[in-house]
């Protein structure tokens, strides 16, 4: 991923601040993974700790290599073999897994309707596959975890990431937002805060899932992650986590009270919340005052790219025009591109920036069957979820929410480490629906 598909790129942290926190985290890592004693457990929180370390050398990592093919490309490539032999081959046959085969189907049969196998199918096979297998290894590290340990480990993953944006929020190493130079983004040396935003959002999902830690570090790490957020000023990811914190806060109060004050104690906490929601919309006004702009009414999104002024191709960090971009292309196009769209990774060739909505985005690449082949995607993961038993559930159902809202403004699907937040959630269902059956065997653990 480079900085110009997603807008302008920040420099990396100086080598003495990048270095030492590295070579520190692998220490640690290192020692986390031996003592997990679970090649799949192992792999996950070593696969997302690379991936991390790695986009944070990204004057390094983004570069062409071999084959125009970057080296966290390449690595990519190699975690997913790797990451083959670490899972139960066996689970590839769940039925619970049927919705990602069909993606890749539909990558393979987009491309050869647009001139046969290309690198962007490469890359798009490559990205759904490591997302497969960090599902099955999340799967199986849980299986065989005890007491939520798998979790617990996997948040050290993080450390540097946390340690870095600190640093530079310490010694004032910010990026200029892309629409209004006022506005500082600390995303550790990161280079755009859209990645960076969702390895936070990953920290706060797999914390929010952990039963491995006592109540107050859990809930400082929570609190540490929102602040990260709101640091890396990143508005999308910080409204997309809004359904997982509400469903976790509700969950944590409501189980400290017994049944019958439950209703009491639901409704205090609807008005605690729009306590919330008006402090923060006050303290963000600022901030998301093209919100207000945007949802008034005066302003029409619905026509040509052409006929934006410039004041509303600035709104929402214009968004809306470059979704009008890829729509008007669209519907620019022959029936066979209606139906299977462009090819996979087709945008490259035609716009500066990826899409920011994987709708728009599926529907460029893979017509009008790519969006319902990924509404199905996100439908059939969401109802697994919600037929959960479990007094996680609640949390769970609201993990998938925000990450299907996270969708909606930029592109989790498309980047690795967005594959490895929907991995953790999508495995956790798939665990925590094998908890439901008598014997959890992987014949009984499919949905």
């Amino acid at each position: 991923m480079m900085s110009n598909e997603l807008g302008a790129g920040s420099p990396a942290l100086p080598a003495y601040f990048l270095y030492p926190v590295a070579i520190l985290s692998l220490l640690i890592i290192l020692f986390v993974m031996v003592r997990m004693r679970d090649r799949a457990g192992a792999f996950v929180v070593g696969a997302a700790w690379l991936r991390y370390i790695m986009s944070a050398f990204h004057q390094f990592t983004y570069r062409p290599l071999a084959a125009g093919m970057s080296a966290n490309a390449l690595a990519s490539i190699g975690i997913f073999v790797i990451g083959l032999m670490n899972i139960n081959l066996r689970h590839l046959t769940l039925r619970f897994l049927l919705p990602f085969y069909v993606l890749i189907a539909l990558a393979i049969i987009s491309a050869l309707g647009n001139g046969g196998f290309t690198s962007g199918l490469i890359t798009v096979i490559t990205k759904h596959g490591y997302l497969i297998v960090i599902i099955l290894a999340t799967y199986g590290a849980m299986s065989r975890a005890r007491g939520g340990d798998f979790m617990a480990s996997m948040l050290w993953a993080f450390f540097p990431v946390v340690v870095w944006q600190l640093i530079s929020v310490v010694f004032g190493y910010g990026k200029m937002t892309e629409t209004d130079i006022n506005d500082i983004s600390y995303i550790g040396g990161y280079n755009h805060e859209a990645a960076f935003s969702v390895i936070l959002a990953t920290c706060l999902t797999a914390a929010c899932f952990t039963t491995g830690i006592n109540r107050q570090l859990r809930f400082a790490i929570v609190v540490t992650c929102v602040a990260g957020i709101v640091l890396a000023n990143y508005r999308t990811t910080l409204v997309a986590i809004a359904p997982l914190l509400l469903m976790f806060f509700a969950s944590s109060s409501l189980r400290q009270f017994p049944w019958r004050d439950r209703p009491f104690v639901v409704s205090a906490l609807i008005v605690v919340a729009a306590i919330g929601l008006g402090v923060l919309s006050l303290l963000l006004a600022e901030r998301f005052s093209d919100v207000t702009v945007a949802t008034s009414g005066d302003v029409n999104f619905f026509k040509p790219p052409s006929e934006y002024t410039v004041e509303e191709g600035r709104l929402l960090s214009g968004r809306p025009a470059i979704w009008s971009n890829y729509i008007y292309a669209w519907m620019q196009g022959d029936l066979a591109e209606y139906v299977i769209g462009f090819g996979p990774e087709s945008w490259n060739d035609t716009f500066p920036l990826y899409a920011h909505n994987t709708l728009v985005n599926y529907l460029y690449e893979y017509g009008a069957v790519g969006v319902v082949v990924i509404l199905w995607v996100w439908m059939s993961m969401l109802v697994s979820a919600l037929r959960v038993k479990h007094r996680q559930g609640g949390v769970l159902v609201g993990a998938h929410l925000s990450y299907i809202v996270l969708n909606m403004a930029t592109m989790p699907m498309w980047m690795v480490e967005g594959n490895i937040l929907y991995g953790l959630i999508c495995g956790y269902t798939l665990y925590l629906l094998s908890l439901q059956k008598r014997q959890p065997t992987p014949a009984s653990a499919s949905a």
